[in-house]
């Protein structure tokens, strides 16, 4: 559960603070996301530039969250 959260409308930026635990949680469910995606792409070739993008979305924001991992471990 988020315990503070703090949003800059003007910057467009949000800071959060969670548990470890919580963090793990956001981490597996996106190496989910990810898995889901890479098997439309394989599902679907040729594939959409959009499915793609968004893979390539989802990859970035699990390495950012891994980043974080590292940090706290």
């Amino acid at each position: 559960m988020i315990r503070k959260l703090q949003a800059d409308r003007a910057n467009k930026t949000v800071a959060l603070e969670m548990s470890e635990n919580d963090l793990s949680n956001i981490i597996e469910s996106i190496d989910k996301m990810v898995d889901r995606q890479q098997r439309i792409l394989l599902e679907n070739l040729p594939s959409d530039d959009q499915l793609r993008v968004k893979l390539d979305s989802y990859k970035a924001l699990k390495e950012d969250l891994r980043k974080i991992w590292e940090t706290l471990v």
